[in-house]
């Protein structure tokens, strides 16, 4: 147990540094698109632009390291314990993004850190214990992907057209939906691979709707990252990813669902303390700002300083003829060119 919730942690630290490296890449990446296209359809070509960026590489490989790990927590312990646990990102990214500041956290982040932290204290307290013996039904788990899917795109579509501080937040819940779906994948693929070896498993279905889901999950959260507010993406991503994480461990992984009243209570309080501590901690979050000519921005970088605009009179026109000046009330009605 301890191996696996020591796993989940530093997969969210990984996230977290990810989140700040690509978030401030995305919007960097974003004012080199097409603008009437963006406002259609928003991240258009963002990741081909992305791939060209070593700033948003940086946090890809942070964000593979994630994933390796999160393979490994999923491995060895439940979807229901691994995936609330990823929301520790956010206790990671808002110290990550005040790295080079010289600001220090609000007081308010320590009030919402707790928060979170007893939510997931409570959360795996009193949840149930999961099934030794795991047996998947791959009717239950294509039935689980098509629902799931089928939400997230149509959040998608709905998303399109709306102002940055509603769809951020939109293409955000649609990401955490494919992140919860990876989660179940990714350890329907690791257990695969590891009891039947690489073979099975390059014959599996399995592992190529891994791979949608996965570039769907980027794309969305990127797309999220360029649309809006980032504590909006963030928070979208992060509520959404445990709670349909814990909804799809029941339904295909056989985990129990809460009946006596002390775990229904626990999860009440669970879910409650985690959301407070997650919008509190996303709105903390300081907007990432486009990286300058010298380098990536820092988080809270300066604005620019737009100059003055001169208060002195302009220089009056001579007459060509060389006559001299034009009187000083004369030339005060004359338009100036």
């Amino acid at each position: 147990m301890l191996i696996v919730v020591a796993l989940s942690l530093l997969a969210a630290f990984l996230w977290a540094w990810s989140a700040v490296l690509q978030q401030r890449a995305a919007i960097r990446a974003s004012r080199r698109g097409s603008p009437a296209l963006d406002r259609v359809v928003p991240g258009h070509g963002l990741m081909l632009a992305l791939m060209r960026d070593p700033l948003w590489f940086a946090g890809w490989l942070a964000n593979l390291g994630g994933f390796v790990v999160q393979a490994g927590a999923l491995y060895l312990g439940s979807v229901a314990v691994v995936q609330p646990l990823i929301v520790a990102q956010l206790l990671f990214a808002l110290p990550l993004s005040r790295v080079g500041s010289g600001r220090p956290l609000p007081h308010g982040a320590w009030w919402a850190a707790g928060a979170v932290s007893a939510g997931l204290a409570v959360l795996l307290t009193v949840r149930g214990k999961p099934p030794a013996v795991v047996h998947v039904d791959d009717a239950r788990l294509l039935a689980a992907i098509a629902v799931t899917v089928a939400v997230a795109v149509t959040i998608t579509m709905v998303s399109l057209g709306q102002p940055p501080s509603l769809r951020a937040p939109m293409f955000g819940i649609a990401g955490g939906f494919f992140y919860a779906l990876n989660a179940v994948l990714i350890k329907r693929t690791v257990g695969l691979a590891v009891d039947h070896g690489f073979v099975a498993l390059a014959t599996s279905w399995y592992v190529y709707a891994l791979i949608v889901a996965m570039i769907t999950s980027m794309t969305l959260s990127q797309t999220a990252y360029a649309s809006g507010p980032f504590a909006g993406a963030v928070t979208g991503m992060n509520i959404t990813n445990p709670v349909v994480s814990y909804l799809l461990a029941v339904l295909v992984y056989g985990v129990p669902a809460p009946t006596a009243p002390h775990q229904v209570v626990g999860i009440v309080a669970a879910a409650v303390l985690v959301v407070a501590g997650v919008v509190g901690l996303a709105r903390m979050l300081p907007p990432l700002l486009p990286a300058g000519p010298t380098g990536p921005a820092g988080p809270e970088s300066t604005p620019a300083v737009v100059p003055a605009v001169p208060t002195q009179p302009p220089t009056r026109r001579r007459r060509v003829g060389g006559a001299g000046r034009r009187p000083q009330a004369q030339a005060s009605r004359r338009t100036i060119v």
